[in-house]
């Protein structure tokens, strides 16, 4: 038996234990599902270089046949790559002593730049992607956090929000601050299939992707969004933007309800904002 004078330090040491060993079993089911996931990328990488080198070796090869060839190697090439980031990001995210790194970050201008780097992505796309709020001149709240895990976290929305979203579609990211609640709205939509209420939960689980959407992805975007939000004790809420017709419950244009992830995030005032003079 525990003396009772002990007995307290004895749980707090088995609590200790017990959650350094969930979080060891965790990491090794990350990295487990981490490398199934690269192996296929990797696998057809090597299936069509080995395909292209017996081709050659055969004179069978003919240089359209090269092309179709190299564009798949490519396009594999560029999954694995974006795997590995995503994979690096995740690590940035949980890396807890960066995140203790903070400083007053304008959203705003995060969010601007964030969009600036994806519209050639998006017009190659044909889809009309642009940001709607406050400008950052204009911007007088400020968030408390890690830049580089903040610009991680938009791009991964504006990433997803791409991927899943139609030709013709429309992706908005908008930044609205509320001085007098000092707080800072995060929004980022998408005119795309949208995500199932019982599916919402889930989509921010490493690797998960939605049933029947046929999109290639990691599946690490939002989990990796999801643990950004937590480390900035931000709110993440998502819903559609349920852009219907009055009747018929059809969507204009053949777009679907879409998705709308919104985090909002405690603020404080600029430094300008506190020093200016007051009427």
């Amino acid at each position: 038996r525990v003396p009772d004078e002990v007995a307290p330090l004895v749980r707090a040491i088995n609590d200790l234990l017990a959650r350094l060993d969930l979080s060891m079993s965790r990491q090794k089911h990350f990295l487990a599902d981490a490398a199934h996931q690269l192996k296929t990328p990797l696998a057809g990488l090597r299936t069509q270089a080995e395909l292209v080198q017996r081709e050659i070796e055969a004179g069978r090869s003919t240089p359209e046949e090269l092309k179709r060839s190299l564009a798949q190697i490519a396009r594999a090439s560029e999954r694995a790559a974006h795997m590995v980031n995503q994979l690096l990001a995740m690590a940035r995210a949980e890396d807890a002593e960066q995140a203790l790194r903070r400083e007053p970050v304008n959203l705003a201008e995060t969010a601007i730049d964030t969009v600036r780097d994806f519209v050639p992505r998006a017009l190659e796309r044909r889809i009309d992607l642009g940001y709607d709020g406050v400008l950052p001149d204009d911007s007088r709240l400020r968030v408390q956090g890690q830049p580089v895990l903040l610009g991680e976290l938009i791009r991964n929305l504006v990433d997803n929000a791409l991927m899943y979203t139609p030709a013709g579609g429309l992706v908005t990211v908008r930044v609205v601050e509320d001085p007098f609640g000092q707080v800072v709205v995060l929004q980022v939509e998408d005119t795309g299939p949208g995500i199932p209420p019982g599916e919402r939960e889930k989509v921010f689980q490493p690797f998960y992707r939605s049933l029947g959407s046929g999109v290639e992805g990691s599946g690490l975007g939002l989990a990796i969004v999801s643990e950004i939000v937590q480390q900035h004790e931000a709110d993440l809420t998502l819903d559609d933007t349920r852009v219907r017709r009055a009747a018929g419950g059809e969507s204009p244009d053949g777009q679907g309800p879409g998705a709308r992830f919104t985090i909002r995030f405690p603020a404080s005032l600029a430094a300008e904002q506190l020093s200016a003079p007051t009427s």
